[in-house]
């Protein structure tokens, strides 16, 4: 009998000590940290994208409407390797050599440029989003892949320009600073800038 008192003041005890169901304080609950939640670039804005931080696979993380349309225009194509001299040139800056992104008709919305190979050449495409989910495909140029030993191989290297750099239009002999980011290719010695202005890319040097 004692033995059993003595069991029931130590269950009692243990009881008071413990906090009640509705009166549980915020030192009795461990929260597990909320993930952090990575934007895709199909659905948002300009001011509220985050990028992956590896540019050089076209694949990822390139939004499904664009994945589709490339396989419907560029039927077979593939991540073209890139030759050591783009290589070096594009670690001077922050996007590229494979793809870039950034707003590059005006309309707010984040669009993208990439190199892809079809066959033996590389074509470098721009896709601009028009909506939500709809994009269109725009080809910049195309050329025949180096043949370095056997190996096909990509002598461009893609990056952003940013809005407001000076462009130089080799037509009508016009300097312009451009109204929104646009798109640099480059190759040994040279560069070209794609401009997207009154419903097509046109093509610039830098100032």
């Amino acid at each position: 009998m004692k033995k059993t008192l003595y069991l029931l003041t130590l269950s009692l005890a243990a009881y008071a000590c413990s906090p009640v169901n509705e009166e549980v304080q915020d030192e009795y609950v461990e929260v597990a940290p909320i993930p952090e939640a990575l934007d895709t670039i199909t659905s948002t804005r300009k001011d509220a994208v985050q990028t992956d931080e590896n540019e050089t696979d076209p694949t990822l993380p390139m939004p499904q409407p664009v994945m589709q349309l490339l396989t419907e225009q560029y039927e077979g194509w593939e991540k073209p390797t890139l030759a050591q001299e783009a290589s070096a040139q594009a670690e001077n800056y922050t996007q590229g050599p494979m793809i870039v992104r950034g707003d590059f008709n005006g309309d707010t919305y984040q669009d993208l440029a990439l190199q892809l190979r079809q066959g033996n050449n590389v074509v470098i495409v721009a896709a601009l989003q028009e909506d939500e989910e709809n994009y269109e495909l725009y080809e910049l140029k195309r050329d025949i892949l180096f043949n370095d030993r056997g190996t096909l191989k990509s002598l461009y290297y893609l990056y952003s320009i940013d809005q407001g750099e000076e462009l130089h239009h080799d037509a009508t002999n016009e300097d312009i600073e451009a109204p929104h980011d646009a798109i640099a290719v480059g190759v040994t010695g040279d560069t070209s800038v794609y401009l997207f202005q009154d419903g097509e890319f046109e093509e610039y040097t830098i100032e």
